[in-house]
Parts: structure tokens; sequence; C-alpha cells
């Protein structure tokens, strides 16, 4: 039977029952016991414990809170699903189709325990082959829709349809995917009165594409003695460790793997292909007094979900200024630089450019698909969201700041967000940090100079507006004082930036100060006097949860990149201090709790995470984060000033 409704009811009861349970869990899989032990560093506060956003009523809007929404099925089946953060474009339908069987005559494979390559959900095994559906949607979007948070689906079943002593399970159908294959992506919780199934779960960002057909089937198995249940969905954080290969662990702090791939840098797609990058390599000369060997380019290559070998080989525009790379979920890649021209100290204030490179989701690799120049204030800037959607920045030729916008695939600009809140004149020495996209198309952004007591720094919001004409931007004073109360002599230092799937922005707050001579040579560093984390709730506005002021975490660690999974367990690095003192490695902290694991030996330049099925990483890493002031702050062009940075706060 065919069903057409109006937006938020066909949307809400079903497009979000199935990735509801997606996210959801961030269970341990099976995995090993942790090779790494906590380590001897204190934490002040625990992290919010994850929960349901309040609902509000159901209104035909974009960002509506959707709760208990029905959807049009066959007679004797009711559906109800209550999520708080929805972003739909206005005059969306959706065509559902709702049967209680998958229809032989569709586009649907049969179930099947096929497994879709690097993905750690999978049908659970049957040694019969006996997979019974029990009910069946499929829903084509007009226009893309996205969902996110805390999300809870019930379907109820006619009468002596469900048994006390079967599991049932929800799949997944993504038409969208290289591969796609059917994928279970949770069970359903214990049945108490025989005719209901509760799918609930936290799902990070997760858009629908229009126009295309989606399915998710609630089903049985017949296990046999050697079946193996499907593991549960887990949260997987890929470090790159340099040499010592790109570690994944799990929201538990459980090391699952280690891939023998050299990187500083990578980035993920949905089928949890690697994009790993080794920025430009200095070697050492051979032998005292012999000449400096030229620099080894940077490489940029692709893997295949759980492989070492190279799959597709990238070059980069700019191969010994390339030192970050940011990729989609459905794999295009961007990495960005300086052209070389504009590497050199003296240029006009209107000279230097940022080199954008971007390899669309198919490319077979080589030179880049096409690549955007922008000018550019010597501040290194750039991310790609999920989606694909390019952040860049543009300096004015009056000197005022924006972020340039581009569509995935496309070379021509989108929109353009103007900074609003930073006088004119002071926009040539603003200082984008490191940055994040929100589910709902919001740009979170750090600004921090490397200088003392920067005037600017802080955490900008800019919020589409719900025309979706422009963008609201507010500013968040973030942490200046020590965890004693007493004020730093540094200022503030936002660094690293994420959001979670109700919301809530962390802050990961370190105030490093290096200082230059008029010529670039490194004076020195003071060290962090922060050492702060701070959780702040939606918007920026008081904590998380509801409670009325911002959380801090606070402990014997130095915060710069962090990542926030969708159920809220953080990721972050310390990077120590200039002398070698202080703690230098990567850490994860579980929601609600205050012990910390240890979960790599190196400080990671950045995190990406993985739930079993999609790439889920909303912070992205700017190449900013590694670098010092802007034009103006240390007497010396800003390019200069961020080389010669560069080689020093990150080391490899």
């Amino acid at each position: 039977m065919r069903l057409r409704a109006a937006l938020v009811l066909v949307f809400g009861a079903l497009g979000v029952a199935a990735v509801a349970a997606c996210s959801g869990g961030g269970g341990g899989g099976g995995y090993p016991p942790s090779v790494h032990a906590s380590p001897v560093i204190a934490v002040a506060s625990p992290l919010p414990s994850p929960v349901v956003n309040q609902s509000v009523a159901v209104a035909p809007v974009s960002n509506a809170a959707i709760t208990k929404a029905p959807i049009p099925a066959p007679s004797g089946f009711t559906s109800t699903l209550s999520i708080p953060n929805a972003t739909v474009p206005e005059n969306t339908t959706i065509t559902v189709n709702s049967s209680s069987s998958i229809p032989t005559n569709s586009s649907f494979p049969a179930l099947s325990s096929s497994r879709r390559a690097g993905s750690s959900s999978r049908m659970p095994q049957s040694t019969s082959g006996d997979y019974t559906t029990i009910f069946f949607d499929s829903l084509m979007p007009s226009n893309p829709i996205t969902v996110a948070g805390s999300l809870s689906a019930t379907q109820a079943f006619p009468a002596g349809t469900l048994s006390a002593k079967t599991t049932y399970y929800l799949a997944f159908y993504d038409p969208t995917q290289v591969s796609p294959a059917w994928q279970t992506i949770a069970s359903a919780m214990p049945n108490t009165d025989g005719v209901t199934l509760t799918f609930s779960g936290a799902a990070g960002s997760t858009t629908l594409a229009a126009k295309q057909t989606y399915g998710f089937a609630i089903f049985s198995v017949t296990i046999g003695s050697t079946a193996t249940p499907p593991p549960a969905p887990a949260v997987i954080a890929y470090i790159p460790q340099y040499t010592s290969g790109i570690v994944e662990v799990n929201a538990a702090g459980v090391v699952s793997a280690t891939l023998p791939i050299t990187a500083t840098s990578l980035g993920l797609d949905d089928s949890a292909n690697v994009y790993a990058l080794l920025p430009q390599q200095h070697p050492t000369p051979a032998s005292s007094g012999a000449p400096t060997p030229s620099p080894v380019p940077a490489v940029l290559s692709k893997y295949a979900a759980g492989s070492s070998s190279i799959a597709v080989s990238y070059t980069p525009s700019q191969p010994l200024n390339t030192d970050f790379v940011t990729s989609s979920g459905s794999g295009e890649v961007m990495v960005f630089g300086y052209p070389t021209s504009t590497q050199t100290p003296g240029l006009p204030t209107t000279g230097p450019m940022e080199a954008y490179d971007v390899w669309n989701y198919n490319s077979t690799g080589g030179a880049p698909s096409y690549t955007i120049n922008e000018p550019s204030n010597g501040v290194p800037f750039g991310i790609l969201d999920h989606a694909g959607n390019l952040y860049t920045t543009h300096i004015n030729a009056d000197g005022t700041f924006q972020y340039d916008v581009y569509a995935p695939g496309s070379s021509q600009l989108k929109t353009s967000i103007p900074e609003k809140l930073v006088p004119a004149s002071q926009q040539g020495y603003f200082n984008p940090n490191y940055a994040a996209v929100g589910f709902d198309g919001t740009l979170y952004v750090t600004e921090f100079c490397f200088c003392a007591n920067d005037s600017l720094a802080g955490l900008y919001i800019y919020k589409p507006n719900s025309a979706g004409t422009g963008y609201t931007e507010t500013k968040i004073a973030t942490t200046a004082t020590t965890p004693t109360g007493a004020a730093a002599s540094n200022g503030a230092g936002p660094e690293g930036v994420d959001v979670d799937a109700n919301n809530n922005v962390y802050v990961a707050n370190a105030n490093f100060v290096s200082s230059y001579d008029q010529y670039g040579n490194f004076l020195g560093q003071s060290d962090d006097q922060l050492h702060d984390i701070t959780v702040y709730g939606p918007g920026g506005v008081g904590g998380p949860n509801g409670t009325a002021s911002p959380l801090h975490i606070t402990g014997s660690f130095e915060p710069v990149p962090i990542a926030v999974s969708a159920n809220g367990t953080l990721f972050f690095a310390s990077f120590g201090n200039n002398d070698g003192t202080g703690t230098s490695a990567s850490f994860s902290l579980l929601p609600g709790t205050s012990t910390v694991t240890q979960v790599a030996s190196q400080a990671a330049n950045l995190f990406a995470l993985y739930d079993g099925s999609r790439e889920t990483t909303s912070e992205r890493r700017t190449k900013s984060g590694t670098v010092s002031g802007s034009a103006g702050h240390f007497g010396i062009g800003p390019t200069l000033a961020r080389r010669y940075h560069s080689l020093l706060r990150f080391r490899r």
C-alpha cells in the first residue's frame, strides 16, 4: 500500500525510527580488554549524563521537536516516535510504503547475513538462514532531512504477532552507500505487553538524501547453535599516531585495532574508508655539515575500510604546504594550504591566498577535481561537513572577514557568512581556530590568536535562521580563569570545539602563548594556565541538560583537540608544555563519570568518529590549531608566523 502524508507526521514516525537506534548504545561490541591503563590525571567534574531533551508540540516547520507522531500503516499496526531535533525544509513531503513484509516486486533485496565491508554492524548470523520480516517501511523524501538527538520509537503489532521468546531486530537499507546492503542497527528492548517493540538510542547528525528510497525492516531470526548475534552499535574513535599507526578505540576506551598506516591527520566516510595524510617532512642531514635535504612532499591516500593497502593516491596542488585533511560522509576529500608563491615574507596585506583542493566522492585520485583559491589574512582554515559543504575563510579588500560556503561537488559560491560581532577595523586580526558543524548547519568556531589577552578570543556560533536567508551570530566569552578561580594572565584560550546529539557545546581551553621576533624566530612559549574543558547548553546558554551554569571539567591536562560522540563520550588530546613537562597523550571520558582513560600514547592532532554504520565527526580539524597569531600581533606577516609555529606546537 502506498501512503503519502504531510511532512512532520510522516517523517516523525518512520524516518527517525531507524536512525534512532543507529547510534545507540556506544557499547563494547565484544572487544578485548583495554591495553592502556588509566593515567594519573585528575578530573574535577564528571561529564553530563545524556538525557532526552524536552519535546515540544508538533509543528510543520524546520528544526521542530517531533513527539509521538503517527505514521500511516496497515490495519492493526501503529507507530509513535519522540525526537528532539529535526531539520526539514518547509513543504517537504515523503512518499511512504508500509507492509508486514518486504514486497517481492520492490527494489529491496531479501534480508541476509551479508556484511558491508568495513562496517562493525551486521545481520545476525543464522545457520538456517531463516529471517522473518514482521514489518517493513520505505520512504523517499522530496528534500534532504536531517535528524539528531536522543530518540525513541515504538511499533505496535496486531495481537499474536510477537513472541516473548523471540529477539527482534531493526534493519536499515541505505541506497546511497557504495555497496548497499541490509544492516542491523539495533535490537528491540524486552517486550512487556505482547504487542509493542521499542527501539531507542542517541543519533548523531544523519541526513536522508532527497529522492532516494530508504528501507526499514523489523525482523526476527531463527538462530542455530553456532550463531552469533550482531554486536551493539559502538562508537569508534580513529586516532592518528604518526608512525605508530591509526588506533581504533571504542567509547569505553578499549583499543580494538591498530591500522599500520602512517598519518598525522585523517578523514573518514560512511563506509569507514580512511583518508590518511602525511604532511611535508623535513629530513635530517645525514651527517654534520651535510646539505639539508629537500622537504618530502605531503602524501594523501585512501585506504578501504580495514585495509592497510593504498586504494587511491591523491596529488595535492600544494604538496609542500598541506597539513590537514577533512572528508564528507559520501567520500569527498579536501586538503588546504598556501600556494608556494605566498609563503615568502613581505607580501602585501592583500597577497596571501589559500588553496582548497577538493576531490569528488568518485575520484580515482591524482590531481584535485577542482581547487578553490580564497584571499586570506594568513589564518589557515577549512572544513567539510558530513554532507560535503565546504567552509572557507575569506578576507575582503577592505579587511572585513567572512566564511564562504560551497555546495558539495561545486566550486561555485553557495553562500557567505559575514562576521558581524567583531568591529570591521579588527576583522583583519580575527583568528578562527577550531570549528564544528552541527546537525542543523550551525557553525561553531573558536577564536584564539595564541597571544596574551586576545580581545577577540571566544566561541562564535553562527546559526542559520528559520527562513534560510542568513545566520544569527552569538559570541560566548570562554574560560579565562585558572582552576583555582584566579584570573589567567594570558586570558582565554579556546581551542577544540564540538557538539553532542543534544546540542551541548564542548570547548577545550588551553591558553599556550608563544612569542616571536620581527623575523619570525621563536622566542618562547608560556604554559597553559586553564586546564579546562567547558560544557555549555545548546546555543552556548547555561550548562548541559538544562543546568543554569556551564560545566567545567578540569585536571592535569592541556586540552587542544576534542571530539564528542552522539551519546556524550568525550575524546581529547593533551599536548603538554614546551619544556617537555605536562601530560601528552590522548584520552576518553564517559558521560556521567570522572574517570579518564588513556586511549593512545601520543597526543593526536584530531579524532574521527564512527558509529558502526556512518562517520559521525562534527568537529572538523582546521589547520589554525597548529599556528600562531595574525597580522599585527607579532609585527610580521601572518603566513610566516604560522609556518614557524606549526613546526613547534604539534611535534611529530
